[in-house]
């Protein structure tokens, strides 16, 4: 197991709100946890609500792989539940995300779940030839390209793709002239181009870091595309994605993503190109979220930093940075002498949220201009639209 989920997976089991909370979040996107971290968040399921200021643990392990013991458990889970019950939804996410091998192995179990014809195109996937995966693959973009998006759709193209990485059809030289081909065009990146972003993340191919991180100098694409590409540089993960990101991380209006990358990255070059990037800006916004991506580091030389930050101001729309040191203080096993002073503004801040009656009724929303999956859900929920609406 990665040393940083270790460090963080057995807080899953905190007694404070606020720590479980956290430190579930902290992994989200990593690509580091394995399937027993899975296991250690339905433990926190099943334990429940440690106070009132609790949060709901189910839907963050969306992000977790599944192995085969998590998949039997799930699949038990499921088979127990009545229709009505309102976490069946996310169990069925579970198993409609799990690997192409699990949902093979386990067909008849989940087949009620997942669905026969859904089955059956993932069924056909092991038996194809590179040839035949390549050409399945373009039928998907081609769909994708004409017609309105199909998330299933898109998903079974990187399911594809993962077979692809499995029979060894993917090539270095074809990733990088993929990508070339698709940055020379000088247009929107279609389908193709996002495609083999992903297929660079998915074989870790670090001879394209330096073009994957120039794509965030195009403002002008969409956030599809700048979603895809941190998820491949998270994906890689190496020094070189760090270095490479860090001269551009500033840049424009997309800081958001290549933070994110750097925040997502657990390692100690990561950590000091947050600490050099935190001193060079004077952007509110970018400073709050280097400051809660430090602390998602679990950084100890930026806790004075971000201490002072904290009482100069800070953009407390986007995050709660007296939450995001709290928590890094407690993780770290400092015994600072503004934790309690800090824990009861949390705990303030959680009974106004609790005793307040909603300002509005979240609406489902009805796409008519282009919304970022990281953009606030503007159905008013106060969550990301991939993790709300989406």
């Amino acid at each position: 197991m990665n040393s940083f989920v270790e460090r963080v997976e057995p807080y899953f089991l905190s007694e404070d709100p606020f720590v479980q909370r956290y430190a579930i979040e902290m992994l989200e996107d990593t690509y580091l946890p394995e399937g027993n971290t899975f296991l250690m968040g339905l433990k926190a399921v099943d334990r429940g609500p440690v106070s009132r200021y609790s949060s709901p643990v189910l839907p963050n392990l969306l992000y977790l792989p599944l192995d085969e013991d998590g998949m039997k458990e799930v699949i038990n889970r499921l088979n127990g539940m009545n229709k009505q019950d309102k976490n069946r939804l996310f169990y069925t996410q579970f198993v409609t995300n799990a690997s192409t091998e699990l949902l093979i192995t386990y067909r008849k179990e989940v087949k009620a779940f997942v669905g026969e014809e859904q089955l059956k195109k993932v069924e056909k996937l092991p038996s194809l030839t590179v040839e035949g995966l390549y050409m399945a693959l373009a039928d998907v973009m081609v769909y994708l390209d004409e017609h309105e998006f199909n998330q299933g759709l898109y998903d079974h193209g990187k399911r594809i793709i993962k077979e692809l990485v499995k029979k060894g059809g993917i090539e270095s030289w074809e990733v990088q002239n993929g990508l070339q081909n698709n940055m020379d065009e000088k247009e929107f990146f279609g389908f193709e181009g996002i495609y083999q972003v992903y297929m660079a993340g998915e074989i870790q191919e670090e001879s394209v870091v330096p073009q994957l991180a120039s794509l965030f100098k195009n403002e002008e694409e969409g956030d599809f595309l700048f979603e895809e590409t941190a998820n491949a540089l998270v994906k890689i993960g190496t020094d070189l994605v760090v270095r490479e990101v860090e001269k551009i991380a500033l840049y424009g209006n997309t800081y958001f993503y290549t933070l994110d990358v750097l925040g997502r990255i657990k390692s100690k070059e990561a950590e000091k190109a947050l600490l050099r990037l935190f001193n060079q800006t004077d952007d509110l916004i970018a400073k709050t979220i280097i400051a809660d991506n430090l602390c998602r580091q679990l950084s100890i030389d930026a806790i004075p930093m971000i201490e002072d930050f904290i009482e100069t101001g800070y953009d407390d729309g986007l995050f709660c940075l007296e939450e995001s040191l709290y928590v890094n203080c407690v993780m770290n096993g400092i015994q600072h002498p503004k934790l309690s002073e800090w824990r009861h503004l949390l705990e303030i801040m959680e009974l106004e949220m609790l005793n307040e009656p909603p300002a509005f009724i979240p609406q489902p929303v009805i796409k008519e201009e282009k919304i970022g999956r990281n953009d606030p859900c503007p159905c008013g929920s106060g969550k990301k639209y991939k993790k709300c609406c989406l």
